[in-house]
């Protein structure tokens, strides 16, 4: 059965109500002429707002500021009447008295104030700032955690690139143009979502902005001849092992642009919380041992959402090409004439690897590596199997799927002249904070401790180079002692 799910609102309530001041021109008292003023500062200045300065001394900083013109007025002692007018204050003073007095005058004049680093002492709080002007993005903690805020806000940085600042600003040059040529509501939403994202957004920020303009205008004209009734696309999406962290920001990009993601069983709900509050997500997996969905549905479903126009996102672990069956989604849907666009993701082998600090290749010990399927179609396939040609030692082996055959696997490899010591290791949700690890020569895998969870999604590496990760020097210690 399909499992549809959309996140609900979170059940506690905003500490805050997010909202954006045009202070252009506007009074502002800043009370402190120190580093925290000053910081408050530059940002009204940016703001453009009128800047009333209450401060007796002034720093290095502050001192820059007045000389340049960038705050035209200045008090030294506070009186009440310097909020008249005012529509904000700002006290970086640090000085508990003069907040008394100014939160006092404040509010008989309906004057909202922020004390700076004094959360419990603010009507408002001044939230780490993501600057894309036009493009603005704000990010608070309620004044309670403002290194989480400046934190997010540096990831933020990654995921929006300079260049939203020059398509903003051609997207509000053409606005008018599209409103006026698109008569529904539904069709300016339709052109816009398709514009501005994906390998289209990419190519405008590419541009000057008035290029950047010339072709929104012409991507105009071609949904107006005949753009409305054009289907969407489908974007395969390798959500990696597991970790939000190793996702490329191609992939955190489609996956909050989505208006459908199907997404195999396994990957997190810290992956599907990128995607749209308004996104349809599907769960389309399958696990060992549970009923799956037919890769003939998926393949259909994504069809049939992109002929409808929506902007879909088929979200697979790892790596869509590698033993993902993105490569017959892709097949499919082509022969059908919907575009498909592929974006790579981190391997299990890989993000396991870099979790062990173990070497898939390492000079003079492993020269290549192969990627293996130890579960085919069909158990013919399974069993023709060349394992003789897989059992080298300086081959770093990736075997998938192959935690179920983990015996047979091992008597086979050690049959095909794979020396029955070589280093191995069972690898279960690799790049999750719930991985689990067995090290142990081919021979002894087999009867490693169990795994916690017997159904989690499993590697299993073989070759010299395993003997490279530091865990690997516990399983000699074992032994040595043993002995």
């Amino acid at each position: 059965m399909l499992h549809l799910s959309s996140r609900p609102d979170p059940a506690s309530p905003m500490p805050s109500f997010p909202v954006f001041v045009d202070l252009r021109g506007r009074t502002v008292l800043l009370a402190g002429g120190g580093d925290a003023a000053a910081s408050k500062a530059r940002l009204l200045v940016r703001a453009g707002a009128d800047i009333l300065l209450l401060a007796a001394d002034v720093g290095e900083e502050m001192l820059e500021l007045l000389e340049s013109g960038s705050i035209r007025r200045r008090e030294t002692e506070f009186r009440p009447e310097l909020l008249d007018g005012a529509i904000i204050a700002i006290d970086g003073s640090g000085d508990p008295d003069l907040t008394d007095r100014i939160r006092s005058a404040a509010f008989t004049r309906n004057v909202l104030v922020n004390v700076v680093d004094v959360p419990e002492q603010c009507d408002f709080t001044v939230p780490a700032i993501l600057d894309r002007s036009p493009v603005i993005v704000a990010v608070s903690t309620g004044g309670g955690a403002p290194a989480l805020a400046r934190n997010i806000r540096q990831r933020l940085e990654a995921a929006i690139p300079a260049g939203y600042a020059s398509l903003a600003r051609a997207a509000q040059k053409a606005r008018h143009s599209v409103r006026d040529a698109l008569s529904t509501t539904r069709d300016r939403q339709r052109f816009w979502d398709r514009v501005l994202s994906g390998s289209h957004a990419d190519r405008l920020m590419a541009m000057t902005e008035e290029g950047a303009v010339e072709e929104i205008m012409a991507e105009l004209s071609r949904f107006i001849a005949g753009g409305r009734d054009q289907g969407g696309a489908v974007t395969l999406v390798g959500a990696g092992p597991g970790d939000p962290g190793l996702l490329t920001l191609h992939a955190v990009r489609a996956i909050g642009s989505a208006d459908i993601i199907l997404h195999d069983a396994l990957v997190p709900d810290s992956i599907l919380s990128l995607a749209r509050r308004e996104a349809r997500l599907v769960s389309v997996g399958k696990r060992a041992g549970c009923r799956s969905v037919p890769q003939e549905f998926t393949n259909r479903l994504l069809a049939t959402c992109a002929r409808k126009g929506l902007r879909v996102v088929r979200l697979k672990g790892g790596d869509p090409f590698i033993f993902g069956r993105a490569g017959e989604e892709a097949e499919f849907l082509r022969s059908r004439g919907v575009a498909v666009t592929v974006i790579p993701g981190i391997t299990a082998a890989s993000g396991a690897a870099a979790q062990l600090g173990l070497p898939l290749t390492h000079r003079g010990v492993a020269r290549s590596m192969r990627v293996v399927t130890a579960h085919c179609r069909t158990s013919s396939e399974t069993d023709a199997i060349d394992w003789t040609q897989l059992a080298d030692p300086a081959t770093t082996l990736a075997l998938y799927m192959g935690r179920d055959r983990l015996g047979d696997i091992a008597s086979s490899l050690i049959a095909g002249g794979l020396p029955p010591d070589t280093p191995a290791a069972l690898i279960a949700n690799a790049c999750r904070p719930n991985v689990e690890v067995r090290f142990a020569s081919i021979a002894d895998l087999p009867m490693a401790p169990a795994l916690t969870e017997p159904g989690a999604p499993s590697l299993i590496l073989v070759g010299d180079a395993v003997a490279h990760a530091p865990g690997w020097a516990a399983v000699s210690v074992t032994k040595v002692s043993a002995a």
